[in-house]
């Protein structure tokens, strides 16, 4: 990736954290600040979907390679997180969310292509596979959140940008709402994985596939402890964390390994 680019998505995504921090800590309605950030983000997902290109490089294989799988991932969360924060209220993950994808591209690493056919079933569990990674690392992002703003009203400091948070109640709920949809993709990709990978041993797959469905269980688990058991708050909020911490290893860590380490 060209590095003019990368310093130009880096600067648009680190103004974007910044307005949106400025925004949720001023105390009254500021529109030229709303505008800010709607600008700068929009020109930061612009540049980081140009920045793609090479990915496509081949009429009919996509490179997934450690490098591109994670501004792929991090494309789909922001462009989900941009049109969340538009048309409802989950802008506040932003000011985790948009740092994290900023850092992607100080680094410029080469790693060797990934080729992934864009003519088989293989390509859909890949799909649903990043949608699931995206969904529940917003997941992670607002349990990061919760902690902190519950730890804040717990000392008696609600400053800042944890004045303009909704009540716990709500960030609880959402956190929930998401974890739910992300468990949803996060099966099907289990399930696609069995049905489209002819040998996992062979693929060099079997320990991605283990940790992946470690991390389902553990997101499953979390589900039912809510819902029979009541749970919430700072413990739903760490359990989440556990579950992406695992599954981000089965991905990420895996291709990690395999294209760098050995």
């Amino acid at each position: 990736m060209d590095n003019t680019l990368n310093y130009f998505i880096f600067t648009f995504y680190i103004l974007s954290t910044i307005s949106i921090w400025h925004l949720m800590s001023c105390y009254t309605s500021n529109k030229i600040k709303k505008i800010a950030v709607w600008f700068f983000w929009l020109l930061a997902i612009i540049a980081h979907a140009y920045s793609l290109q090479p990915i496509f490089s081949d009429t009919y294989n996509v490179n997934l390679s450690l490098n591109y799988a994670l501004v792929v991932v991090a494309f789909i969360i922001s462009i989900t997180l941009y049109i969340s924060s538009v048309i409802g209220n989950t802008l506040f993950l932003g000011i985790v969310i948009l740092p994290i994808i900023a850092t992607f591209f100080l680094f410029d690493s080469t790693n060797n292509p990934v080729n992934v056919s864009l003519n088989n079933f293989l390509f859909i569990h890949v799909i649903i596979s990043l949608i699931s990674y995206s969904v529940l690392c917003l997941s992670a992002a607002q349990s990061v959140i919760l902690k902190i703003q519950e730890k804040k009203l717990q000392s008696n400091q609600p400053i800042g940008f944890i004045t303009a948070l909704p009540s716990l109640d709500a960030m609880d709920n959402l956190l929930f709402k998401m974890l739910a949809l992300g468990v949803v993709f996060l099966s099907a990709s289990l399930l696609s994985g069995f049905i489209f990978l002819e040998d996992i041993f062979a693929q060099h797959l079997a320990h991605k596939t283990i940790l992946s469905i470690l991390a389902w269980f553990v997101f499953m688990i979390l589900v039912f402890g809510r819902k029979i058991y009541g749970w919430r708050g700072n413990k739903a909020a760490n359990i989440t964390l556990i579950g992406f911490f695992i599954l981000f290893l089965s991905y990420f860590g895996t291709k990690v390994v395999l294209e760098i380490m050995l």
